[in-house]
């Protein structure tokens, strides 16, 4: 269950927000203030997920409360109540980044829609996070594939580019296309086009030729697989174009490539410099 605080001087306001079915909504509520000063007690106290919290109190107020929260839990939402509708307010509210200001007198069910909206904002955070750290521990298997690690750079900044380049690892063996990936993400194909080139600083088909050329260069060192079966499995059936493709990355046929000790890594970058060249 998500956690939740209530921190307001009112007892009433206390009384009520406490009689709200927290529970059948997936949440607790297992901490109350009567001021700022009890309320900064328990966030030195215990780790929760949404504070609901009086603008106004004795001692320390809502607002200084979310300036000392943003230091010792800063994944916590805030969502502030108050009966003063002034600008000023709500101003500096979102300037401290607070998930919600809700003006007094309000309805159980708006207090209750903006406390499950956090939550489910918070578990689209984790749910992100998860998401990053699974790549990045893909990035030993893709170490080799150019714009993975920039990728992951620029997700953790707050771009989607980690779910697009999840799309292309997963379907890189069918004929995917830019505009079959901008329509899966509802793009336009020119946007889609900048998006990419932004964020990992190449091409759709630079990225996609780059994944397929390592999983190519895994099956000819793993499997007795024929250039042409191999072709298919990474989406290129044809045998002559795998076979230019192939050395245009690695610097030599798929037949010498199998004979080495050349590694994806390596040719990669090859590849990524060959791109270069050929652009001056």
């Amino acid at each position: 269950m998500y956690k939740i605080v209530i921190a307001d001087d009112e007892r009433m306001i206390c009384e009520g927000l406490l009689s709200l079915d927290w529970e059948s909504n997936g949440m607790k509520v297992v901490g109350v203030a009567k001021n700022g000063v009890e309320a900064e007690e328990i966030i030195d106290s215990q780790i929760f997920d949404v504070l609901l919290t009086d603008i106004k109190m004795p001692g320390i107020g809502g607002l200084e409360l979310v300036q000392y929260l943003k230091e010792a839990n800063p994944a916590t939402k805030v969502i502030l109540l108050s009966g003063y509708g002034e600008f000023e307010y709500a101003q500096k509210a979102i300037s401290l980044g607070v998930y919600g200001y809700i003006l007094k007198p309000s309805t159980p069910k708006e207090i209750m829609e903006y406390v499950k909206s956090a939550c489910e904002k918070i578990h689209m955070e984790q749910e992100k996070k998860n998401s990053i750290q699974e790549l990045k521990n893909r990035l030993d298997d893709y170490e080799g594939v150019i714009g993975a690690r920039q990728a992951v750079e620029n997700q953790e900044k707050g771009t989607d580019i980690q779910d697009i380049l999840q799309y292309i690892y997963a379907h890189h063996a069918e004929n995917l296309t830019l505009s079959a990936l901008a329509g899966q993400f509802y793009f336009s194909t020119v946007y889609m086009s900048c998006y990419i080139k932004k964020y990992t600083g190449h091409t759709f088909l630079e990225i996609l030729t780059s994944v397929r050329m390592y999983h190519g260069a895994k099956l000819l060192k793993e499997t007795k697989m024929k250039n042409r079966e191999i072709g298919m499995r990474i989406g290129i059936p044809d045998e002559r174009y795998f076979g230019q493709v192939f050395k245009k990355t690695y610097g030599v046929t798929p037949y010498e490539y199998r004979k080495s000790n050349m590694e994806p890594k390596e040719s990669l970058e090859e590849f990524l410099r060959s791109i270069i060249e050929e652009k001056r």
